[in-house]
């Protein structure tokens, strides 16, 4: 004998089989909000899926969210030319295993919010290094910053990303034309290149040359209150692993010509 939670399913599918026949969009959307955290059948999420109505497909792609569903429901939302779409898709990949491809293509998304989403679908999966340096580079600050804060969160380090190997002395030109002279040790992050402003996570300063205020000292160009003295350690907590050549970082220059010769650029 059929029970009544049983029936009153049936007759919620029914309805909804109705409501996605019905002209009004928003009686279709309705009919996909309301599969969400409700076993219905994968069919009708497809209908929703293929809707004319962006809000009616964003909803039916809400509604796979938290649910085991066939891969190709969530190529479909992929592909789909509504960002809300896109991104609800990668929501739905969350917590559960999807091929590292599909993540990939969320991660060249055009749009930020579809890229924060995919960062989100790879915590705690086994994701390559490239991966990774594509999140730690993305031109949105916004999903550099909630990538790191995800790592911290779930106690991953960020694996040391080096664009390029500095030479063994990299130099720092400071107020009063002071050259600062540091090394860049080998678990530090870099961004940049030879003949390039260059930035990375740390540095040891091994020489000062010459003086301001009449004292072996650099200080810097952008804030004109951080100091360089011989030995010093530094350390860039908040390091941006973006190509952005403001960013924050150790920042330098790979040959000595470069750093005297820098006039327009200010650097930390």
């Amino acid at each position: 004998m059929i029970s009544n939670a049983e029936k009153n399913q049936l007759l919620l599918i029914k309805v909804i089989k109705r409501w996605l026949k019905h002209k009004d969009w928003e009686v279709r959307k309705v009919a996909m909000n309301i599969c969400a955290n409700r076993e219905i059948p994968v069919r009708l999420l497809e209908r929703g899926l293929k809707d004319k109505h962006y809000e009616v497909r964003e909803a039916a792609m809400k509604a796979c969210i938290r649910r085991d569903v066939p891969l190709r429901l969530l190529e479909l939302g992929l592909k789909d030319e509504d960002v809300g779409v896109r991104e609800a898709t990668m929501d739905a990949c969350v917590g559960r295993y999807v091929p590292l491809e599909l993540l990939q293509r969320g991660m060249l998304d055009t749009e930020w919010s579809v890229r924060h989403a995919a960062m989100f679908a790879c915590v705690g999966k086994d994701v390559a290094v490239e991966m990774i340096e594509r999140w730690l580079e993305d031109f949105d600050n916004e999903v550099r910053e909630e990538f790191l804060k995800s790592h911290a969160m779930c106690g991953m380090p960020v694996p040391t990303i080096r664009q390029f190997e500095p030479p063994e002395t990299v130099y720092k030109k400071c107020l009063g034309d002071v050259i600062v002279c540091a090394s860049i040790p080998k678990d530090a992050h870099t961004v940049g290149g030879l003949k390039k402003y260059c930035r990375s996570s740390k540095a040891v300063i091994t020489d000062v040359i010459g003086t301001f205020g009449g004292e072996p000292v650099g200080v810097s160009l952008q804030d004109e209150s951080t100091t360089y003295c011989k030995g010093d350690e530094v350390f860039v907590a908040d390091f941006d692993f973006s190509s952005t050549d403001e960013a924050p970082g150790f920042h330098f220059f790979c040959l000595r010509e470069d750093a005297e010769d820098y006039e327009h650029f200010k650097a930390w």
